[in-house]
């Protein structure tokens, strides 16, 4: 593309606003089912990209945690935020699930750019599953 005619020409990335499933097309869409994700998954920080494994990888690797699940939040500054959902091994139930949440956020910022590590980091009791037994990626 040359630089007189740059004007008259439209680029595209590929990427499309992700809208949660089962969402009618005319609805009206909350910030809940439009994510800062492409189509492959990448969560888009303020125009930094961070893949959800690598997040998930660290946090995985702390020993109270069975398993977690990172995906973007609206945010009105940078786009989208990192977020995580983490599922605790049964034995945690010793440790408060505070000194937790920050061992693992320490981890994350030891291991992790600044903008790779979860804005936002919730303890559930359990992560939706597919068929075949992987997280369920809804905006993946």
């Amino acid at each position: 593309m040359s630089a007189e005619n740059f004007d008259h020409q439209t680029t595209t990335t590929g990427s499309a606003p992700q809208v949660a499933p089962g969402a009618a097309q005319d609805e009206e869409i909350d910030d809940e089912a439009l994510a800062g994700v492409n189509g492959g998954g990448i969560i888009n920080v303020g125009g930094l990209k961070v893949h959800p494994e690598e997040v998930e990888a660290v946090i995985n690797g702390h020993a109270l945690v069975r398993m977690s699940l990172v995906e973007a939040r609206r945010n009105p500054i940078t786009g989208a935020v990192v977020s995580a959902r983490v599922v605790l091994e049964p034995g945690a139930a010793e440790t408060p699930e505070a000194e937790v949440r920050a061992e693992i956020l320490a981890a994350c910022r030891s291991a992790l750019s600044p903008h790779k590590v979860p804005a936002l980091l919730k303890v559930v009791a359990s992560l939706e599953m597919t068929a075949a037994g992987k997280l369920a990626r809804p905006h993946a």
